[in-house]
């Protein structure tokens, strides 16, 4: 079995532990937080891992093979490569880094020393959206126009990031994953309403090669939860809802068909020469077999470093979700600026 340390107990953390301690492909020897109430938290899901404030003890310890990070986003980085430099290898909870130059250097620290790393992107591992992937490669919805995706609820609000880096990072791997084409230009508009200079509210688009749209809504000042992406192909349409129990897809069978008129009507150029004409059939609603997408994430962590093989969500993966985030962030105080400027 491959021993693993976990730095980082809190909110999210916590799962981890959970998770870690039941994988029956990793033993989860060390359990390290600041914090003593998150240690004692951790002692009652995994009570035969060590505990300590320091994470310097499990760091040095050399049966320790990988380290899971789940500490505050400004911070991983360096400890990834802290990590790296201990010669184990990492997984790091989304976003992998706050910068894209900070997400380049633990990629190429982790090829240097040819160790694994992985990005918490746990969505890459949920049965729904792999089913989503298998559907769209099938070509049953056609050509793909665009997909939107929503992400909204009330609460948690985070203090050292905003809306966007806390909760588009899913959004952006999930429609990275399903379109799989180069990101060609973004646009993004945030508002601030609760903590200066720290968006509440974000709605940003991006346009992928090939003028595939994905806009993505992110907010957690909303009456709402809401999890949501639609996706509009040229053939059939179809709805992941991540809240739903019994319907998390749904594909329907509706479009709008551009019937060619016959080039005999003359040449008036005033005159469409197509009809539109809209198509409404069934609904399906596929079966989807679920296990918990964090299990199994754990599991491809265990198996690449068994294989020697890089995981779904590598770190160049971790690197694209981070360049995004970049540029949008960047569009979002262009959008500011130039709001500045009109008024």
């Amino acid at each position: 079995m491959i021993n693993v340390a976990l730095l980082g107990c809190g909110y999210w953390g916590q799962n981890l532990c959970r998770v870690l301690a039941q994988n029956r492909k990793l033993r989860l020897s060390w359990v390290s937080d600041l914090n003593p109430a998150a240690l004692e938290r951790a002692g009652r899901l995994a009570p035969s891992a060590r505990t300590a404030t320091d994470p310097e003890q499990a760091l040095s310890d050399p049966s320790v093979d990988a380290v899971v990070v789940a500490t505050p986003v400004a911070s991983h980085a360096a400890v990834a490569l802290k990590v790296l430099e201990a010669g184990k290898h990492v997984f790091i909870e989304k976003p992998l880094a706050r910068s894209t130059a900070e997400a380049e250097q633990v990629c190429n620290r982790a090829e240097h020393k040819r160790l694994i790393v992985m990005v918490g992107h746990t969505f890459m591992y949920n049965g729904a959206v792999r089913q989503v992937k298998s559907i769209i490669e099938s070509g049953a919805l056609g050509d793909i126009y665009y997909a939107f995706s929503r992400r909204v609820q009330l609460g948690i609000v985070r203090q050292d990031v905003d809306a966007l880096w806390n909760l588009a990072p899913h959004d952006i791997s999930i429609l990275n994953y399903w379109i799989d084409r180069p990101v060609e230009r973004v646009a993004a508009v945030g508002q601030a309403f609760l903590q200066r200079d720290i968006a509440d509210v974000v709605f940003a688009h991006l346009t992928y090669s090939g003028n595939v749209a994905g806009h993505i809504q992110v907010s957690w000042l909303d009456p709402s939860k809401v999890r949501q992406v639609t996706v509009v192909g040229s053939r059939k349409m179809l709805l992941f809802d991540d809240v739903s129990t019994d319907a998390r897809i749904q594909i329907f069978d509706k479009g709008i068909d551009v019937e060619n008129l016959d080039q005999g009507m003359g040449s008036f150029e005033t005159y469409a020469q197509h009809r539109l004409i809209v198509r409404a059939g069934d609904v399906w609603l596929p079966h989807v077999d679920m296990r918990e997408p964090l299990a199994v994430e754990m599991d491809e962590f265990a198996d690449s470093i068994h294989e020697g093989r890089a995981p779904l969500t590598d770190g160049r993966k971790g690197l694209e979700v981070v360049s995004i985030l970049e540029r949008l962030t960047r569009a979002m105080k262009l959008d500011h600026t130039q709001l500045s400027l009109v008024s």
